[in-house]
Formats: C-alpha cells, sequence, structure tokens
C-alpha cells in the first residue's frame, strides 16, 4: 500500500483509538457478557425478586389459615360459607355484588 492512500494513513494514525473504540463496542454491547445483557438481567432480578416476595406472603396466610383451622372447627364452616356459598339447610344466602349488571333492554321495553 502507499503512504499516500488517505485510509491507511487515517487508519496507521488511529490504530490505538480503533482498538480502543472495537473492543469497547465489543465488551459493551456485542457480547453475552455485555453491559446491555447485565442491564436485562437486572431487571429480570427484580421481577423475580417481587414474585418470590408475593409467593412468601401468599405462603405466610395459607400458613395461618391453615393452622386457624386445625385449631377451630367453627373456621371450617366460615370458609365454606364464604367461599363456596354452602349453607345450613334452614338458611338463605344472598350474594351481593359490585359489578353492574350490563344487559341490554329488549326491544319492547323502554327505558323512561
Amino acid at each position: 500500500m502507499s503512504k499516500s492512500n488517505p485510509i491507511y494513513t487515517f487508519l496507521s494514525q488511529n490504530k490505538y483509538w480503533i482498538v480502543l473504540i472495537f473492543g469497547v463496542l465489543v465488551v459493551g454491547i456485542f457480547d453475552e457478557n455485555s453491559f446491555v445483557q447485565r442491564v436485562k438481567y437486572e431487571m429480570q432480578i427484580k421481577e423475580l425478586q417481587e414474585q418470590i416476595d408475593k409467593y412468601n406472603a401468599q405462603y405466610d396466610r395459607d400458613q395461618t389459615q391453615l393452622k386457624e383451622l386445625r385449631r377451630n372447627p367453627k373456621a371450617i364452616t366460615k370458609i365454606a360459607r364464604e367461599r363456596y356459598f354452602m349453607k345450613a339447610d334452614d338458611e338463605d344466602i344472598f350474594v351481593l355484588s359490585d359489578e353492574m349488571d350490563t344487559q341490554t333492554p329488549l326491544p319492547h321495553e323502554t327505558a323512561q
């Protein structure tokens, strides 16, 4: 190559900067252990830690409820009534809901 070639001149004068920039790009962006991957892994760790905290809280609630069920037989009837709408023979159950019933009126009905 001739020394008057502008590309050769640029490369020979800036060879250390080019190698440094190339190395930073490889390590910072393209490598599997890059800074970008590290940030993604940190976000994933935060999400998983939140899930762990949620499941630990649920486990504690369930453990407390299980202890209550073992100590108090009336707690079983309470859960059966609240969750599964079970009732005794001489009882009536009324379920109240906060949800709006969005039924459309029939064609012969008028809203006034």
